[in-house]
Order: structure tokens, then C-alpha cells, then sequence
């Protein structure tokens, strides 16, 4: 699958009138519980804007400190590499639905360290829900919404030109190992026997236009 990433002028996207990415894969029976949950992708000259929703009547989140086990709590990710062309590394982006941020790097689930050196208010990292709200969320759905520097993606690959025709590769994921339902959802699918998000071999394209 791929994604057409969209060049804005303005410092905020109109996600109304962007595509739309949706997690509709849940190969894995562990439950029958598939949240709809969609994604989004805007950029300017300085950044790229993620912006990711799911419909849930009910979410946890525990985990409040940076590179905690966010993928137990409900949970949406962006795993994506930047220049595939010359790397093989990919970045992990996990959050729960009060921005808890869970980010590392590397080639594979093995392969790879946390980014504890990162401050997350370079993100500015926006949710629907609060730590101070959350008990009283009803739904619809919860939002996720965060900017990730150019400046800063290059500090770990080194120069790239994001612009028209750059590809990228990545997948949109829902989870929530520990939720009253556990669930497992990709964008693109993962051919695998049990869940497994650590695999860029399944990643989409995801192309500046």
C-alpha cells in the first residue's frame, strides 16, 4: 500500500481535507475487537505532522513516564523509516491516549535502542485526552497529534531531501496488549503467525507529493 504525503503552506494541516490511512488489518485472532482507526500525514519545508484517531467507548492509560510500555495501554504507533534507500534503521513511535511517548531505533524488534536522550516537547505531542480527564472519557474517539522536525530526524540519518518524490517507508498501528480487549491492527498488512509490529519488511511507501 502507499500513502501520498501531502506538502502544506500553513503551520496547521486542515486533516479534513487530507488522505486518509486505515488500520484495517487484525490478522490475529486474539480478538474481535477491531477499533476503527485512521491516520494522517502532512508536511512543510521544517516537518512532518502525524495525526492519528481511533474509536474506542473505553481506553487505559497507565504509563505517564517517556519509554514506558505504552503498547500495553491502548495504544496507536507510527513506525517508520525516513531513507530507505540508505538505511535500514526505522524509528518506533508509540503513544497512549494521554501522549505518553514510546520512540527507539534500529533494523529490527533486536536490533534497536530506546531514544532516551529525546525530550518529547520537541514533538508537541497534542491529545484529546488528559491524565486529569481521562476517567470521565466517553468516546466517540480519542486523537493523537504531533510534529517531528526535519532538523531532528536528520541528527540520526544524516541529510535528507524531504521533498516531491521522496519515498519513505512505515505502517500505522493499533494495539492495546493489556485492554479488557486485546487487539492488533496494521495499515499495511504483516503476513506473520503472531504479532509482531517489528516488521519493516511489511511496510508501505509513504510518498512526498
Amino acid at each position: 500500500m502507499n500513502y501520498p504525503i501531502q506538502f502544506i503552506s500553513t503551520k496547521t494541516p486542515v486533516w479534513s481535507e487530507l488522505p486518509v490511512a486505515k488500520v484495517s488489518h487484525f490478522p490475529w485472532k486474539t480478538s474481535e475487537y477491531r477499533p476503527v482507526t485512521i491516520a494522517q500525514l502532512a508536511y512543510t519545508k521544517e516537518e512532518l505532522f502525524v495525526r492519528l484517531e481511533s474509536y474506542e467507548k473505553e481506553i487505559r492509560a497507565i504509563y505517564e513516564k517517556l519509554n514506558d510500555p505504552v503498547h500495553t495501554d491502548s495504544c496507536m504507533e507510527f513506525f517508520f523509516n525516513p531513507n530507505p534507500s540508505q538505511d535500514d534503521r526505522y524509528f518506533n513511535f508509540e503513544m497512549n491516549p494521554i501522549g505518553t511517548l514510546h520512540i527507539g531505533i534500529g533494523s529490527n524488534r533486536k536490533d534497536r535502542r530506546h531514544i532516551d536522550e529525546v525530550d518529547p516537547q520537541i514533538f508537541q505531542i497534542q491529545t484529546s485526552v488528559t491524565k486529569e480527564n481521562i476517567k470521565d472519557y466517553k468516546g466517540p474517539s480519542w486523537v493523537l497529534e504531533y510534529k517531528i522536525p526535519f532538523e531532528w530526524i536528520q541528527k540520526y540519518y544524516g541529510e535528507i531531501d524531504f521533498q516531491s518524490g521522496h519515498c519513505m517507508k512505515g505502517n500505522f498501528y493499533k494495539c492495546g496488549d493489556k485492554t479488557f480487549h486485546p487487539h492488533f491492527g496494521s495499515w499495511n498488512k504483516i503476513e506473520n503467525s503472531k504479532p509482531d509490529f517489528h516488521r519493516p519488511d511489511f511496510f508501505g511507501d509513504l510518498l512526498y507529493m
